[in-house]
C-alpha cells in the first residue's frame, strides 16, 4: 500500500515530502541542464542527481516507510519498476528516466541517476547504474556496492505552508467567467495518474509523467544555479537556463493538456473565449502540486499577473537556505507562466497545433512576439507569495 496524500495548501504530501506532476519532457530537459554544469569543489552533476534523491529516502524511512512500500512507492510515482535479482544486482525493466528520456537528446547514455539514488537511500549502499536499455541491454541494471558514506540533509530549516489563501478573484481585477476550478480539482483527483501495474509509468495527456518530489527539483537546480554563477557566467544567463526549462514544460505539459480529450469534455463546454482557457488552466495546476495560482489581472493581450501561493520553488529554497534577496528566482514558475501565455497568446492552442521540437523552436519559442515575464515578488525573499508579471 503507498502512503496516503494529503492536500493542502496547494502542495500534495506523501511521507511528509511535496509531490508535483510533472512530464517527461522537463525531466529531460532539467536533467540535460545539470548535467551540461561541470562540477565545483563540492560535488560534480552526477553526484548531485543521485545524492539529491538519497537523502529524501532516507526522510522517508524516518517517517516509518518500510523497503517493499519504498519499492511500491517507486511505481506508484511514475519512476518505473525496481526489481532485485540478486543481494548485489537490481534492475528496472521500464523505467521513466532509463526508457523514456534519453533517446530526446541525442546519443543514448546510462542516465539513471535518480533511480541509483533512490536505491542508495532504500539499501543504505553505493549504487552505480551499469548497463543501460538503451544501449542494447535487456534492462537498465545496478550494481550494489559498499556502505554508504553519511548523505547530508539539505532539508535544514523549518518552513511552514501558507494557510490563509486567498480565495479566487478576491485580488486585483474581478473576472467574470463559468470555470469551475473545484469541479476541475476534484475530476484530477480522480484520474488514474499514478503508475502502470505492469510498467510502472504514468502515461497521461499524450506525455510520460512522475508524480516527483518537488525538493529534489529544488536541490538540483538551485545548486546547479549556484555553481554557474560561482564560476562566473553571469546570473542573467545562469537563471535563463532554468526557467528555458519551465517553458518547455509548459510546451509539452500544458499544450499536451490543453489539446486532449479529457480537456475538451470538461472544461472546453466551460469556455467561451481566451481568458476562459486561461482559468481552466490555473485550475489544473492548482491540482498539481505546485502551490496556488492566483490570477490578478488581465490587461487585453498586453499584460498578465499571477501570484502563486505556497510555490513549491519558493517554499523549497527557504527549507534549504537562508532568505534571499533575489526576486528573480522562482525559475520554474518563471518559465511555465510564460509558456501558459505564450500557448494561447502567441501561438493560440485551440487551434490544436503538432506539438513538435519544429513548432517549438519556429515558433512558440520565436523572438518574435514573445512576451517577458518579471517575478516581483519572491517567497524565497520573504513576501507571502510569488508574483509574476507577463508583459510585451
Amino acid at each position: 500500500m503507498t502512503k496516503k496524500v494529503i492536500s493542502t495548501g496547494g502542495h500534495n504530501i506523501i511521507g511528509g515530502l511535496s509531490r508535483v506532476f510533472h512530464c517527461n519532457f522537463y525531466n529531460a530537459y532539467l536533467q540535460m541542464a545539470v548535467l551540461m554544469i561541470q562540477g565545483t569543489e563540492k560535488y560534480g552533476p552526477e553526484q548531485l542527481l543521485t545524492d539529491s534523491i538519497t537523502n529524501l529516502v532516507n526522510l522517508l524511512k524516518q517517517q516509518g516507510y518500510s523497503d517493499d512500500e519504498l519499492v511500491q512507492e517507486f511505481a506508484h510515482c511514475g519512476f518505473g519498476k525496481l526489481q532485485q535479482l540478486d543481494v548485489n544486482t537490481w534492475i528496472t525493466p521500464r523505467s521513466h528516466y532509463g526508457e523514456v528520456l534519453c533517446m530526446m537528446h541525442g546519443k543514448p547514455q546510462i542516465n539513471c541517476y535518480f533511480t541509483s539514488g533512490y536505491l542508495q537511500g532504500l539499501l543504505n549502499k553505493t549504487v552505480k547504474e551499469t548497463e543501460c536499455k538503451l544501449l542494447g541491454a535487456d534492462a537498465d541494471k545496478f550494481s550494489v556496492g559498499a556502505d554508504l558514506p553519511p548523505i547530508e540533509n539539505y532539508l535544514i530549516n523549518d518552513f511552514e505552508l501558507q494557510t490563509d489563501i486567498p480565495e479566487r478573484f478576491t485580488i486585483g481585477q474581478n473576472f467574470e467567467t463559468n470555470v469551475d476550478e473545484n469541479k476541475i480539482i476534484a475530476t484530477l483527483q480522480e484520474l488514474p495518474l499514478y503508475g502502470d501495474a505492469e510498467s510502472g509509468l504514468i502515461e497521461a495527456f499524450g506525455a510520460v509523467l512522475t508524480n516527483h518530489f518537488a525538493d529534489y527539483y529544488n536541490r538540483i537546480s538551485y545548486e546547479s544555479y549556484f555553481n554557474l554563477c560561482k564560476v562566473g557566467i553571469p546570473e542573467e544567463d545562469s537563471k535563463e537556463m532554468f526557467i528555458q526549462a519551465g517553458h518547455i514544460c509548459a510546451f509539452n505539459t500544458f499544450g499536451r493538456i490543453m489539446t486532449s480529450p479529457e480537456w475538451y469534455d470538461l472544461i472546453v463546454p466551460m469556455c467561451s473565449n481566451k481568458e476562459d482557457w486561461l482559468h481552466g488552466m490555473i485550475a489544473v495546476l492548482n491540482g498539481l502540486g505546485w502551490g496556488i495560482y492566483r490570477i490578478e489581472r488581465v490587461a487585453g493581450e498586453d499584460e498578465f499577473i499571477v501570484r502563486v501561493y505556497n510555490s513549491y520553488e519558493g517554499v523549497g529554497y527557504r527549507r534549504m537556505y537562508p532568505q534571499t534577496d533575489d526576486k528573480n528566482i522562482s525559475f520554474l514558475a518563471m518559465g511555465a507562466t510564460l509558456g501558459l501565455v505564450h500557448l494561447l497568446w502567441k501561438v493560440d492552442i485551440r487551434n490544436k497545433p503538432e506539438l513538435t521540437q519544429e513548432f517549438y523552436v519556429d515558433q512558440f519559442n520565436h523572438p518574435e512576439n514573445s512576451y517577458m515575464i518579471e517575478q516581483t515578488h519572491a517567497i524565497a525573499a520573504g513576501d507571502e507569495y510569488d508574483r509574476f508579471i507577463v508583459s510585451k
